[in-house]
């Protein structure tokens, strides 16, 4: 086996790898089922696997998976397209019952050629699994690790509810069913992990011999969650675009549209573009070469009163417009003026499809449409599926803020201490992209300036976790204004970190074609504090064009007036089991 990136989701060459056939004779439920009767009580932290029921188990050589209906961001389950071009693998379902009377569903796929790895899956938004078969997009599912030749699992974490957001509340009391939101905030992607593990050493005869967990976005949560309680599950991880400090940083995505809709005046997309672009032309060059967006670092204090008067499809800029905007960069606020969490930056593009800052037209009136998480966020800290978030003044928005940052601590998986990552040895990369148009970028840096300091400063936490913030990229997708990191990028990076001891002394991001995935430019990414810089010589579309400089200018959580992140309880005291 070769770590050898052939794309945006290939990086593993497994023309040496041989086809196990041996492995088809043990691809039976019966046999899987007495394999783990043996293995029971071998899990880690009390996990055991005596309550775990194989429910189906064949060796798929048809090269196709239909996924099951999953929840869309609509009200109501689809059916994706059936998965392709996938190798022979031994296709496992597996059933066990966790606290609170769920009936988890974990999936696990071995392929006939096995690389000797694991890669485990985790979910986006607030779910623990996905399915699709994207390649430009950081959301890592089980066909982009099949085909890579990793053994991998994925897990429901025990919800298959319909309801896309509103999930936990149980739907006769609208109470938070508190072990289900266990099972999506850190607990299933545990049991997901020592299940797999099993399934893996009963059909070869030996467990991984490395381990890796990747996810992005809310995702990327899981990640987190999983180095600061799980870190021996294993070797190497990568958290993208991580949703980090979930009670924060969910409920100011509701602000862009709280601001439109208490000022009473909704931005069009013609308008907010026009904002941004006066920002970028303002800010952009700083880094050495106008580029079309912000860097990372590059100070931009640009008065949105300045537009004032521009001319739009929408019309001109008017005060009123500038005074939303102004709001909106400046970020959650308390009613004396201090911060309560980001902004988003000047800059960044964030509505359309994916954003904080979307309006539609409802009844011939311009409307505030908010990001649905947000929203949700808000109907779990009151236990209220009926809450309308259209009620909200400031003053209230800020209580309730206050309130979830409390009543949803368990969940949030902003606890800096990494010290059990570094004695494990695993490894951690860490990546966000700098114009994510959902979670602002300030929130991971100022995580990971805590890590620093909690785990013992930064040449020790550099030997085993580092972040990575790609200018120009956006969230979850390689298709920003600026090239992307991709899977195929950096978990070859990972591995050779793992493996051959190589840490990453920088990323390459990517821009690629969609239609014929041809490379079109490529930029280093440095590992934080260090900044991407143009060398002033060279094509801007290639990589060695651009030298790295630092430290960055961000003011730390203490200065921005937020408490300091808490460590938490690293452990979860259950375990599957009592499949009825």
């Amino acid at each position: 086996m070769k770590i050898a990136q052939t794309g945006w989701a290939r990086w593993v060459d497994l023309d040496d790898v041989p086809v196990s056939e041996s492995v088809v004779d043990r691809c039976t439920t019966d046999a899987l089922q007495e394999a783990l009767k043996r293995l029971s009580g071998v899990g880690p932290e009390g996990v055991g696997l005596d309550g775990v029921k194989v429910v189906s188990s064949r060796v798929n050589r048809t090269g196709e998976f239909r996924p099951p209906a999953v929840v869309s961001l609509g009200s109501t389950a689809t059916e994706p397209p059936p998965f392709t071009g996938l190798p022979d693998f031994c296709e496992v379902l597996l059933r066990h019952r966790t606290p609170g009377d769920h009936v988890v569903e974990t999936f696990v796929w071995v392929p006939l050629r096995w690389n000797g790895r694991f890669l485990g899956t985790v979910g986006a938004g607030s779910r623990t699994l996905q399915w699709h078969d994207l390649e430009y997009i950081r959301n890592l599912t089980m066909p982009n690790a099949l085909r890579n030749g990793f053994a991998t699992a994925a897990t429901d974490g025990g919800n298959r509810d319909a309801r896309p957001f509103d999930w936990p509340l149980r739907p006769d009391t609208g109470e938070l069913d508190r072990e289900l939101v266990r099972n999506w905030a850190y607990r299933g992607t545990h049991e997901m992990t020592v299940i797999a593990k099993a399934v893996i050493e009963a059909l070869y005869g030996r467990p991984p011999e490395f381990s890796y967990l990747a996810g992005c976005s809310g995702g990327g949560r899981q990640v987190l969650a999983h180095t600061q309680r799980y870190p021996d599950d294993y070797d190497g991880y990568w958290a993208a675009d991580p949703a980090v400090d979930w009670a924060r940083t969910i409920p100011a995505g509701l602000w862009p549209a709280l601001v439109m809709n208490v000022l009473g005046n909704p931005l069009p997309p013609a308008k907010l573009e026009a904002f941004r672009v006066a920002a970028v032309e303002a800010c952009d060059g700083v880094d050495g070469l106008p580029d079309g967006f912000i860097g990372a670092f590059d100070p931009c204090a640009f008065d949105p009163a300045k537009a004032v008067g521009e001319p739009t499809g929408a019309g001109p800029i008017t005060e009123d417009d500038a005074e939303v905007m102004r709001r909106i960069w400046a970020g959650p606020r308390r009613s004396d003026g201090s911060a309560l969490w980001h902004g988003l930056r000047p800059g960044t593009r964030s509505w359309g499809d994916n954003g904080l800052c979307g309006t539609a037209e409802v009844d011939g009136v311009l409307t505030p449409m908010p990001f649905w998480l947000a929203t949700a966020h808000f109907r779990w800290v009151l236990e209220d599926p009926d809450f309308d978030w259209r009620t909200l003044t400031f003053e209230r928005y800020e209580e309730l803020f206050d309130q979830g940052v409390r009543d949803l601590a368990e969940f949030v998986a902003e606890d800096p201490d990494l010290t059990g990552l570094h004695h494990r040895g695993a490894k951690l990369i860490i990546s966000q992209a700098v114009d994510d148009e959902i979670l602002p970028y300030p929130g991971i840096v100022d995580y990971f300036r805590q890590a620093v300091a909690t785990t013992g400063g930064e040449e020790r936490t550099a030997s085993f976790a580092r972040l990575f913030l790609s200018d120009g990229d956006r969230h979850s997708f390689s298709t920003g204004l600026g090239p992307g990191l991709t899977i195929g990028g950096v978990l070859a990076a990972l591995m050779r970190w793992v493996e051959h001891g190589e840490a990453p002394d920088r990323l390459v991001a990517e821009r690629h074609d969609p239609t014929t995935g041809a490379v079109l430019a490529t930029r280093p990414v440095y590992p934080y504090p260090e900044v991407t810089r143009y060398s002033g010589a060279g094509e801007p579309t290639e990589a060695a064009s651009y030298t790295r400089s630092g430290p960055d200018p961000l003011p730390s959580r203490s200065q921005q007036g937020w408490p300091r992140r808490q460590t938490a309880a690293r452990r979860d005291p259950g375990k599957p089991g009592g499949e009825r």
